[in-house]
């Protein structure tokens, strides 16, 4: 990885910018300044997603070069003119998802589905690198959190809507596939919202170590019997059944663990082109209901809320903090699930 020269008289920041698919380089760039309505951060930390990992190899409509990382936190650093919410010194965190508010989708209060959409770190720059600039009706005030924690908002706020869309009753039992940083997420998330237990399925057992510490009920690893393990614990099955792989073999094996009456949580990204076979009469004799879940839509502040009171504990799953030089390592770990241990990496610009 190189880095570019600077350019004399201009201010400038390093960001770690993909220049065309597969390829990452450390550059100097211009330093943003924000306009009227908007915030610019000194980025703190950055969270390491699997849409960076899609982005870096040309997926999502990824346009180079960009500066891709959107789970980000850090400290108020200059305000444009009329900002309201935030001043200059203030911890916040973001929601890096813009919406026109015109369109079908946003007057009916579908934000993310907005048809203008762009996003900070997917479409425009995002947070690897030392500043970020953001409107201000997208940035929201850290108090309360360590900055770490609040680099987790977005990736919460996911599991926030998720949890939106599901609405499960109290008491519910809950079984979560994959125990990654979004499995764990997604697996507080359902004990933050009402769910008595959950048990979760990983193949990595310090995975499933974590998944304990953090309140799991159960853990198990997948073998030839799993279904029928999984049903000795829960015989009439499981409230909820989702999964946080994108695996299209274990989206097709959550009706039959699913209790009648019961909801399948479609959380984790499958492949565009996959698909599944759902027989229909089950549905439709068991009463049961399939939901998609798509990133967050105005949720940041019950993720923010979860972590003020401490529902959901994101610090056990920081495994890895790296300079803005280490996002080609970051993104290997992304793209091989428990290399070196690897949870939820952090790229810190001032490491």
């Amino acid at each position: 990885m190189t880095a570019t020269p600077r350019k004399s008289g201009v201010q400038t920041m390093p960001a770690a910018v993909i220049t065309a698919p597969g390829q990452v380089e450390v550059r100097e760039l211009p330093r943003p300044h924000p306009g009227p309505g908007e915030v610019r951060i000194r980025v703190h930390g950055t969270g390491v997603c699997g849409t960076d990992l899609h982005l870096l190899h040309g997926h999502f409509g990824a346009k180079f070069p960009l500066v891709p990382g959107h789970e980000i936190s850090g400290v108020v650093d200059e305000v444009g003119p009329g900002v309201r919410n935030v001043r200059e010194g203030d911890p916040v965190t973001l929601d890096p998802n813009l919406w026109c508010g015109q369109c079908h989708a946003c007057q009916r209060g579908l934000f993310q589905h907005c048809e203008h959409h762009e996003a900070l770190g997917v479409t425009l720059p995002g947070g690897f690198a030392a500043f970020a600039v953001c409107p201000a009706t997208n940035v929201y005030p850290a108090h309360g959190l360590t900055l770490d924690q609040a680099a987790f908002a977005e990736p919460l706020g996911c599991v926030a809507w998720g949890m939106t869309r599901l609405r499960p009753r109290p008491g519910a039992s809950a079984l979560v596939f994959g125990a990654g940083a979004i499995g764990l997420l997604l697996m507080q998330g359902l004990l933050a919202s009402g769910c008595s237990e959950v048990t979760v399925v990983d193949p990595v057992q310090d995975r499933l170590d974590l998944a304990r510490q953090l309140g799991a009920a159960h853990t198990l690893r997948p073998h030839d019997r799993l279904r029928e393990e999984l049903l000795d614990l829960r015989p009439h099955g499981y409230d909820v059944t989702s999964e946080a792989t994108g695996v299209p073999a274990v989206v097709a094996g959550l009706p039959e663990l699913t209790a009648t009456l019961g909801s399948v949580l479609v959380f984790g990204v499958a492949p565009e082109e996959a698909t599944v076979a759902i027989r229909p009469y089950d549905l439709f004799q068991r009463d049961l209901t399939v939901l998609g879940s798509f990133a967050l839509n105005q949720t940041v502040p019950l993720a923010l809320e979860w972590l003020r009171a401490g529902r959901v504990n994101v610090e056990p799953l920081i495994t890895h903090r790296l300079p803005l030089a280490g996002v080609p390592d970051a993104l290997n770990m992304k793209a091989h699930p428990g290399l070196a241990g690897a949870q939820k990496v952090l790229i810190t610009p001032g490491l």
